[in-house]
């Protein structure tokens, strides 16, 4: 009896060391990495830090029909920058919204209550679906050489802007759930283009966006970056030992994932988003309702068909 009990601890012992070990310590390629080390992993890669908002101040007000505009100035990393946050006049309690733009756009286009480059004025799309948006500016993007600098310094120095930027939109999705009109439990993104991959990123290593929006920034390394020059913040050293780009999204699922991309996009061409595609449905076996994806006729551009409808049903 006693010889059979001892026999029965040491096989759950070693069933449950070795589960402990190969948690720890997986064996080597991405299908057989858990989530929690693959994202650790990412967040190693993007060599991300734990920074905070300082000096926030409201500078201005505006009265829009249907909301409030208030453009804020803060510093970051002593950098001095600013956001527009759109809150509702309706309601009490929102969801919070990270919207942020791409290359060739401004937040205020993302603000625009016209036309926009690229359509991307989708901040107030989504205001006006009652959802408050914070639109901040994204460090160094307005000037593509003086990006392009900074991003081969950070590569040099074993950095990289991608990363750099993710840590400064943190801080934003910390500054967006502690405000007291909005609910932290229902915080979502939306970026375009570079914002888009931002937006894939960010949510990758942070958990508490619920709800993610990718624009015209999906497909595969090997079939977009690494095909053709891009801009520099693009390039992240050693990101091919996380996976491919499908990989990263996974690290989303099963929250609420939608991603789109244009048909004739030069930059993320059409095999490149059916390749990835299909890798990231691959992970939301049993969960495919929350992904939406679309590939619409026209090249890089916003469209977000439905986008509005898509964030209130699923924040």
């Amino acid at each position: 009896m006693k010889k059979t009990f001892l026999v029965v601890i040491l096989c759950v012992l070693s069933f449950g060391g070795g589960w402990v070990f190969h948690y720890c310590y997986p064996p080597a390629g991405p299908p057989l990495q858990t989530k929690m080390i693959r994202r650790w992993a990412l967040e190693r890669t993007l060599k991300l830090r734990q920074e905070r908002l300082s000096q926030v101040v409201i500078v201005k007000e505006e009265d829009m029909v249907g909301y409030s505009r208030r453009l804020l100035r803060f510093r970051w990393q002593k950098v001095p920058l600013e956001a527009y946050l759109l809150v509702p006049k309706k309601g009490k309690r929102f969801a919070g919204i990270l919207a942020i733009h791409g290359h060739h756009t401004t937040k205020e286009d993302v603000v625009s209550e016209t036309q926009s480059p690229f359509d991307v004025n989708f901040g107030v799309r989504l205001v006006n679906g009652g959802s408050c948006v914070l639109v901040p500016d994204i460090p160094f993007a307005r000037d593509l050489a003086k990006e392009d600098q900074i991003a081969l310094n950070l590569i040099m120095n074993g950095n990289n802007l991608m990363g750099m930027r993710v840590s400064y939109l943190r801080t934003l999705v910390d500054h967006l759930s502690s405000l007291s009109f909005v609910d932290p439990k229902r915080i979502g993104c939306v970026g375009w283009s570079m914002g888009g991959g931002l937006a894939l990123y960010l949510s990758a290593v942070d958990q508490r966006i619920r709800v993610v929006a990718i624009s015209s920034y999906f497909g595969t390394y090997r079939d977009t970056v690494m095909r053709r020059r891009q801009t520099t913040d693009n390039y992240i050293p050693g990101i091919l030992n996380i996976g491919e780009m499908a990989d990263v999204a996974c690290l989303i699922s099963p929250r609420f994932l939608w991603i789109e991309g244009g048909e004739q996009d030069p930059e993320f061409p059409t095999e490149a988003f059916v390749k990835g595609i299909e890798g990231v449905k691959n992970c939301y076996r049993g969960y495919e309702r929350r992904l939406k994806f679309e590939l619409f006729p026209g090249g890089h551009r916003f469209r977000g068909e439905g986008i509005e409808e898509w964030f209130q049903r699923c924040l």
